[in-house]
């Protein structure tokens, strides 16, 4: 059984929407991480800090402590300032330096902050202030205390060698951090930082000034557990690094084994990528393994000389694919007109006469699907019917297709060749479900985890056969034999083998006949070359059809013959349908800005 014409577009429309998702989830991360604002250059901030002070305390477990206090001086329309973190270590692209426990004041009192993230989730900022009320001008003072882990590193990182102790001692660590952060836009009179070690530190404590710089701060306490950092005026974005050995052993750091563009997509634990990798190849397992449970086993078509018993083109069609041809209205007008139902007159121009000539005794005796296009169309009971490209005609012709499809299924389970089939129906909509799910974690990332669209997605991607023709419904053992003489069937129309062949010679009225039997199962080319390859003759123009085909068939695609009233029947369906549309790396050697610690501030 394989998908056709609407189906096939509604696999293929899910893949490709899948695969898009997947897309997504890879490239909007990645986007968001370099097109942030966390990178982006200010003018001067309106805000000055007239003392920068900090008491920053490292634990032997890695945990700095930090409280920062900015006495600031505000002019007139600013609502805050705001403090943003630089979660990557520029020496290590694995450490990453989350930020916990941020607490802030104003003058002593509590202030309302907001914590947001930028470049994806690169910075992590503290937006304080209010965005209805703004600051007073004039002197005040915020307090800023937080949390960060892992701020020891090894004593290889931005070392020269001048450490007593050997680079690779893992019996030490290494404070290299930027205590004044480089990111802070305003100007700073002047700055203290207190460091409080874990143990006593080196000899060699080094203290630099402004990016890629040696020096330009003085250092108290060197070879003693607490240091004093102190600076004069600082430009805006100018940081302040110091780097210190410590006789304490180096402690787990948190790390993730990618760099920190992917954290947007895998998160920051690797145990959680594993399992919602995992997760998305379960789900595309178990949605091929339901798209090809919803698959029914083909029987044997064995050759057959006539369409099933009592069966017109579309409802053979449909047992044998379970899908409503393309072409179904066309084959059901071209059934009447050889039944002598109708009569099809061609008026020039791409318009068309279909006038009902039989009694509605003769209508009773066809198949229900035929009977019924009859009767939308106006046609039983002797009435005429115009294809003559205006909006009235495609609106008749538009219902009755539309109709045809519902009619064929609901013949098909009425009696008794198909049964619905819940469970397949359900897997439908769960597909479809997926599909929206995906959709939305890609683009909205919660958790700034696109991952966590990939199992949904995966899902959707591995069942999207389910989509395709006759999943929902299953044949009944009859209809499986209905369903073996159609293919049966099909295959005399359609192949050219010895084993297929058809006696033309004494049934020359049957090539005819079943004409419209091969436009539904879209051999009706096929059909034709049979006929003159078999007899040595062009194939004959029916007697029900007023166009001349000529020789080689032209019963599709060839630019004549039943092209000419298929053409006008589409013409006419799009004039309708036209009036609906319209309504950095590490290991290098030390230097001013090269430590963890990165992140800054400025006001709002």
């Amino acid at each position: 059984m394989f998908a056709k014409g609407g189906s096939a577009r509604a696999i293929v429309g899910v893949s490709l929407v899948a695969l898009v998702l997947l897309g997504v989830v890879v490239v909007l991360p990645l986007l968001m991480y370099v097109g942030g604002s966390g990178n982006e250059s200010t003018g001067p901030d309106p805000v000055s800090v007239t003392s920068y002070d900090a008491d920053l305390r490292i634990a032997a477990d890695g945990t700095l402590t930090a409280r920062e206090t900015l006495e600031t001086t505000f002019p007139y329309g600013r609502h805050g300032i705001f403090r943003f973190w630089d979660l990557v270590d520029p020496n290590d692209a694995h450490v990453r330096l989350v930020p916990r426990d941020i607490e802030v004041t104003l003058d002593g009192d509590e202030v309302p902050f907001e914590l947001l993230w930028e470049n994806g989730t690169r910075y992590r900022v503290a937006k304080i202030g209010d965005p209805d009320t703004t600051v007073l001008p004039g002197t005040h003072t915020y307090a800023i205390s937080y949390r960060i882990d892992g701020a020891l590193a090894p004593t290889s990182v931005g070392g020269d060698q001048t450490s007593s102790w050997a680079s690779d001692d893992d019996q030490a660590s290494t404070f290299y951090w930027n205590v004044v952060a480089g990111g802070w836009q305003m100007d700073i009179a002047q700055s203290t930082v207190v460091v409080h070690l874990p143990a006593q530190s080196d000899e060699g404590v080094q203290c630099a000034t402004g990016v890629g710089s040696g020096g330009g701060c003085r250092v108290e306490g060197a070879g003693t557990d607490t240091l004093t950092v102190r600076t004069g005026a600082l430009a805006p974005r100018t940081p302040v690094t110091v780097r210190a050995d410590v006789r304490t052993p180096l402690p787990d750091r948190f790390t993730v084994p990618w760099p920190a563009a992917f954290d947007g997509i895998l998160g920051r634990w690797w145990w959680l990528t594993l399992v919602l990798l995992v997760l998305a190849g379960v789900g595309f397992a178990v949605g091929m393994l339901m798209t090809v449970r919803s698959r029914e086993h083909r029987p044997g078509y064995p050759v057959m000389y006539a369409p099933p018993e009592g069966l017109g083109p579309v409802q053979t069609a449909y047992l044998l694919n379970e899908s409503v041809p393309d072409e179904a209205l066309t084959a059901t007008l071209l059934h009447q007109a050889e039944r002598a139902l109708t009569r099809l007159d061609d008026l020039g121009n791409g318009s068309w006469t279909i006038t009902g000539v039989a009694l509605p005794e003769a209508w009773q005796q066809t198949d229900p699907v035929t009977r019924a296009v009859g009767e939308k169309l106006g046609l039983v009971g002797q009435g005429t019917f115009h294809a003559d490209k205006s909006v009235a005609a495609g609106q008749a012709l538009n219902t009755a297709k539309s109709e045809i499809a519902k009619d064929t299924k609901a013949w098909a389970i009425g009696s008794g060749l198909m049964v619905a089939a819940g469970r397949e129906t359900l897997a439908k909509v769960l597909v479809v479900l997926a599909l929206l799910l995906g959709g939305v974690l890609a683009f909205w990332h919660p958790f700034h985890l696109s991952l966590l669209a990939v199992p949904f997605v995966g899902f959707a991607l591995g069942g999207a056969g389910l989509l395709g023709a006759g999943v929902g419904t299953r044949r009944t053992p009859t209809g499986r034999e209905v369903w073996s003489r159609a293919g049966g069937f099909r295959r005399v129309l359609s192949t050219s083998s010895a084993e297929d062949r058809f006696d033309f010679s004494a049934h020359r009225d049957l090539y005819t006949a079943y004409i419209p039997y091969a436009v539904a199962f879209d051999c009706a080319d096929a059909w034709a070359r049979k006929y003159q390859a078999w007899t040595g003759e062009p194939a004959p123009t029916p007697t029900w059809y007023p166009v001349y085909v000529g020789g080689g068939g032209g019963w599709s695609g060839g630019g004549s013959g039943f092209d000419g009233f298929e053409s006008s029947l589409r013409s006419s369906i799009s004039a309708y349908q036209a009036t609906q549309s319209s309504s950095s790396s590490g290991g290098g050697g030390f230097s001013g800005g090269g430590g963890g610690g990165g992140g800054g501030g400025g006001s709002w």
